[in-house]
């Protein structure tokens, strides 16, 4: 054990004395003028070290200096800027002359892509000869071989700006570049983007291939996380994991995201390929699949409960004293701003086998869209919902502010009632429904579309199911209170069944005006016509029934009922809806022409009467 110690203690003399020998010996500023050169030389880029270079031996042999900068050709300002440098050192390659450095680390820097940062075109300008004035270079066999594996930066900052109104800033930036073999580099980042109020922090760790630069680069993503919080986005924010193939191209630029895979928020995936051809307007091509995704828990919206208890329904002749509910939100229309799309053409396609959205599960989703210089066309967008299915081909002119939206939505077979209670509607109606509309306006948001749009509707519902309100029954109970040839109604229930019910409407900002409603069943037939008002909630329609069976009795005033289209008025608030029926005037009506029939028969038995001609003069009277 004595013996292995005293060897122990010699060979750490030996190694310190050569330390100290090399420290001696090799001034690290004789390497000084060779780095500058080889770094100007491969990259076009000028390197100026404000200080000395000095050796720093403990806890590994290290080379130090002060304050760098690296400087683009004829560029206003430093493309890097950095407070210190530190050279880690393999020892043994110094002994013939070789400078192999183990990992160059940049504390605090500063990267500066900018315009001012960029090469500046000088034509006119005389080209300067190249001087090592300061610090010249050793030549002969002392000559030094510069050699790096790995590059680091540590508590860094990025400055990102394509245009005088474009910035991101990139804080805490760490970045460790490590050579595997001559062609690949192991490349690790993490780092926070700050921009409105919000902060985007991620780290990815990647294998790039750099046979092929500066013509092309090619990056294997295997490790991805991110988190994004902030100003408009859920409490917990948006995070998740990924994965992809990055590819980039020289000429003509463009960057590829291939066989990409993202999480999102612990729900929702993501496969696919971007593409984005980087020319004077960009170009991008998106292709995305998921097998779900919930927007609702992406962007953490409240969603209405499918249980939620609706309102009851009052129906009753007197006036209702409850206020009509008013929408209040403002949204000014110079709000609807989508120049942005003037700025890039894309091509977009992403499908979804399930897809949530304000509570509603939709299956078999697709979106396929093309901007065209501000002018979008979203081909596609369609999915199955509530047993039925919809489809919403949509323009877009975003040249203009307000943006100008037209579409022609089509519902097929979807059960109106979960719409209703999905949309925080009143669920008063169920059935199947079908429309069939085609409507433009300014906007995209539930304010624009019950504010601004306009435009016709075709509205169908098979099995209608109006609840709250018994038409027939109604309708049977006021005639049998006023006369006893009709008999009470054995129909109690509290809704209006329909075998179908059509609807033609027309939307003018917020009115819905009702030109023709049909309403058919085997107890009646039912026309009508009003309007609607989107931001009142309020209705008012007049309706026509005819009451074809039902009314319990068989006579001569049933059957002249079952004739007659009785007037029957519904309006109010959708949550309270009113009736007005009288049907005292037309039983009296019906009365009065039955005694007249019944006189004018007996006068026409009677013709040879000379004296009752004064009587059938009165009759005809009106």
């Amino acid at each position: 054990m004595k013996r292995l110690l005293t060897t122990l203690i010699i060979l750490l003399v030996v190694i310190v004395a050569g330390l100290t020998t090399l420290v001696m010996l090799v001034n690290p500023n004789d390497f000084r003028g060779y780095i500058i050169k080889q770094v100007q030389k491969k990259s076009g880029y000028q390197l100026v070290l404000q200080d000395d270079l000095r050796w720093h031996v403990w806890p590994r042999l290290s080379i130090l200096t002060g304050e760098i900068s690296l400087t683009d050709k004829n560029a206003k300002v430093p493309t890097i800027v950095a407070e210190n440098m530190r050279l880690d050192v393999e020892l043994l390659p110094l002994l013939s002359h070789q400078l192999s450095i183990k990992e160059v680390m940049l504390n605090g820097a500063v990267l500066r892509f900018t315009p001012d940062s960029r090469p500046q075109k000088q034509p006119e300008a005389p080209i300067a000869p190249e001087s090592d004035i300061h610090y010249p270079i050793v030549t002969g066999s002392q000559t030094w071989k510069l050699d790096i594996a790995r590059i680091r930066l540590v508590d860094s900052l990025l400055i990102w700006q394509t245009n005088e109104h474009s910035q991101i800033n990139v804080r805490d930036l760490n970045l460790l570049l490590e050579r595997s073999d001559q062609n690949h580099v192991n490349f690790s980042l993490r780092s926070k983007i700050n921009k409105n109020q919000q902060e985007l922090s991620f780290e990815l760790n990647s294998l790039v291939n750099i046979s092929d630069y500066p013509q092309q680069l090619s990056a294997d993503i295997h490790s991805f996380e991110y988190q994004l919080q902030g100003i408009g986005l859920p409490s917990a924010g948006i995070q998740g994991t990924g994965s992809a193939i990055v590819k980039y191209q020289a000429a003509p630029e463009s960057i590829a995201l291939q066989k990409m895979a993202l999480t999102v928020n612990n729900g929702n995936e993501f496969k696919g390929d971007i593409t984005a051809v980087l020319q004077d307007k960009p170009r991008y091509s998106i292709n995305l699949s998921s097998p779900k995704f919930n927007l609702d828990n992406l962007l953490g919206w409240d969603v209405l409960s499918k249980s939620t208890p609706q309102a009851k329904h009052d129906y009753r002749v007197e006036n209702n004293s409850l206020k009509p509910v008013i929408a209040t939100s403002v949204s000014a229309l110079s709000n609807y701003d989508l120049t942005f799309l003037q700025g890039f053409d894309a091509d977009i396609s992403f499908t979804a086998d399930k897809f949530i959205y304000q509570g509603m599960d939709i299956d078999h989703f697709g979106l396929q869209a093309i901007n065209n210089r501000g002018l979008a066309e979203i081909t596609k967008l369609n999915g199955n919902v509530f047993g039925g299915s919809f489809a919403l081909p949509t323009s877009i002119d975003a040249t203009v502010v307000p943006v100008k939206l037209h579409t022609k939505p089509l519902l097929q077979r979807i059960e109106i009632q979960p719409l209703l209670t999905a949309l925080a509607l009143p669920s008063i109606f169920s059935g199947q429904l079908n429309v069939d509309g085609d409507l433009l306006g300014e906007g995209y948001d539930e304010y624009a579309i019950s504010h601004y749009w306009q435009g016709d509707l075709n509205i169908d519902l098979k099995n209608a199911r109006l609840e709250g309100l018994n038409i027939p029954q109604l309708i049977q109970q006021s005639f049998a209170r006023a006369t006893d040839q009709v008999s009470q109604p054995t129909n109690t229930n509290d809704f209006t069944e329909a075998k179908s019910m059509s609807v033609k409407a027309r939307l003018e900002r917020s009115e819905v005006k009702i030109s023709e409603l049909e309403a058919i069943s085997g107890m009646f037939n039912i026309k009508g016509q009003g309007k609607a008002n989107l931001l009142k909630q309020n209705t008012d329609v007049s309706l026509w029934v005819q009451l074809t069976n039902g009314w319990g009795k068989q006579n001569e005033l049933v059957r002249r009922l079952a004739q007659l289209k009785i007037p029957l008025r519904v309006y109010g608030d959708w949550n309270n809806l009113q009736y007005a029926l009288n049907v005292e005037p037309m039983l009296r009506d019906e009365l009065q022409q039955k005694a007249k029939k019944s006189i004018k028969d007996w006068l026409e038995d009677n013709s040879d009467n000379k004296n009752l001609k004064v009587l059938e003069d009165l009759l005809n009277k009106k």
